[in-house]
């Protein structure tokens, strides 16, 4: 497995626990975005190419969400190994 696939799987499964686990959630976090964030993890994983597809989700954590939160900052990581794809 690549470390792109592997970390893929990782943030995968912080997003369903936060889906999951709506009292651990931050108020920040909405359910609908975070179901949208999963249709964009798996539009990188098909294209593997950022100038094919790029993920809205970076405005989305830059706006709104608590940069210091460990699910933030496993998507801005995960961003980065796509980019270098």
């Amino acid at each position: 497995m690549t470390e792109f696939q592997a970390m893929m799987e990782e943030t995968k499964a912080l997003i369903e626990e936060n889906l999951t686990n709506k009292d651990k959630r931050p108020s920040y976090m909405l359910e609908k975005q975070l179901a949208f964030i999963k249709t964009e993890l798996n539009k990188m994983e098909q294209k593997r190419n950022f100038h094919v597809f790029y993920p809205y989700y970076p405005k989305g954590i830059i706006d709104s969400w608590d940069y210091s939160n460990s699910l933030a900052i496993k998507l801005m990581e995960l961003l980065e190994l796509y980019c270098k794809l």
